[in-house]
């Protein structure tokens, strides 16, 4: 049969990624940098299981000479060129938090990228032989354990630096390294390249629904976690609670909403929220619960709890890298009686935030 083929695992492998076109379009949670971030991967996954196809059709009318093979060989080495294109791809992701880990992991995934193209005329890591089987060289445990170390460190990297992840997140991302793991021991062990299709298309949406998760429980105005994400990391922790609750109200919200417009409104929000997560981001998470309401949730020692947002209270302005913004808001903070639920621990840290609050503006009216 030498018609052009039609290799069912890579066609459900693109349906996979039209899957997560799909599932992007209709997320309007997603911010721009993700939805280029997942179009790229996508059709570099899509223009692979293409190539691979092109590949089957030549392999069946290959008459064995050298000429096809080497024929096969290139198509075979573009075909992984794929997975450093996709790397430089989630290595450029948000790229405004450009640092010297992203610098390596960019000299690392363009090295990958030479070594395929050079596997075009040298057997660096795999060729094919006289019967037209692909062999793997010596050589290609290092470059696929490198190629997944370097997968690895950047997901780690981007994940850990610019989301608070809960347990759930990180067993999605185990997962997404376990099955490119997998689809590298089959490829090395069985030579099993289509199984490494499959694993970068599976691992694509994975991927895609850690991110579409994380972004779910990130608030798009402050950059905080928000209510939803408090909630799993508040009220459904029951293995280690946290100690210590600070309940935070800004003051002046409204006044800048109405006055300014909500657009200034959000601005003043992500000044408070940055500022305020800059210095207590060593206690604990900073989550942003409501219009103007916020929570801290700690483990760590109250008094230095205490003291971070004692010296909160005392600055006067937020920091001016996030604009011209007063720094007032009212606190409530309590720790954790023994056997308290966390729901009664709220109870009391949104009553003592109430209490502060009712004070300042008494002392306010006093002033007037």
């Amino acid at each position: 049969m030498t018609g052009f083929p039609l290799i069912f695992s890579d066609l459900i492998s693109i349906a996979l990624v039209v899957y997560v076109w799909v599932r992007i379009r209709a997320n309007s949670a997603l911010e721009p940098d993700a939805v280029c971030l997942f179009q790229c991967i996508g059709v570099t996954l899509i223009a692979t299981l293409v190539v691979d196809h092109v590949w089957e059709y030549f392999y069946r009318i290959s008459d064995g000479s050298a000429a096809s093979r080497q024929l096969l060989n290139t198509i075979s080495s573009l075909e992984f060129c794929c997975i450093p294109i996709a790397l430089f791809f989630l290595i450029f992701y948000q790229r405004k938090q450009w640092d010297a880990a992203r610098c390596t992991a960019l000299a690392a995934d363009l090295t990958l990228l030479v070594l395929d193209l050079l596997n075009i005329r040298l057997p660096i890591y795999a060729y094919i032989d006289h019967e037209l089987y692909t062999v793997m060289t010596p050589g290609a445990v290092w470059i696929f354990l490198g190629t997944l170390i370097l997968f690895g460190f950047v997901l780690i990297h981007h994940f850990r630096n610019t989301f608070n992840m809960d347990r759930e997140d990180k067993l999605l991302i185990s997962f997404v390294l376990i099955i490119a793991a997998l689809g590298e021991a089959g490829c090395y062990f069985n030579v099993d390249v289509v199984a490494v299709w499959e694993c970068l298309a599976i691992v694509y949406l994975l991927l895609y629904l850690a991110l579409e998760r994380l972004f779910a429980k990130t608030d798009q105005v402050t950059g905080l976690p928000n209510r939803y994400a408090f909630t799993l990391a508040y009220f459904r922790e029951t293995r280690n609670p946290a100690s210590v609750l600070v309940s935070v109200d800004l003051n002046h919200l409204k006044y800048f909403n109405d006055r300014y417009g909500h657009d200034t409104g959000d601005h003043y929000l992500r000044a408070f929220a940055q500022t305020a997560q800059q210095r207590v981001k060593d206690l604990g998470q900073l989550y942003r619960v409501g219009g103007d309401e916020f929570c801290l949730a700690s483990s760590a020692d109250p008094s230095r709890v205490q003291a971070a947002f004692a010296e909160l209270s005392q600055m006067d302005q937020c920091d001016p890298a996030y604009g011209d913004f007063p720094m007032d808001f009212a606190y409530g903070l309590a720790v954790r009686k023994p056997g308290e639920t966390n729901g009664a621990l709220y109870t009391r840290t949104d009553a003592a935030m109430y209490v502060n609050k009712r004070q300042m503006e008494g002392a306010a009216g006093r002033d007037e």
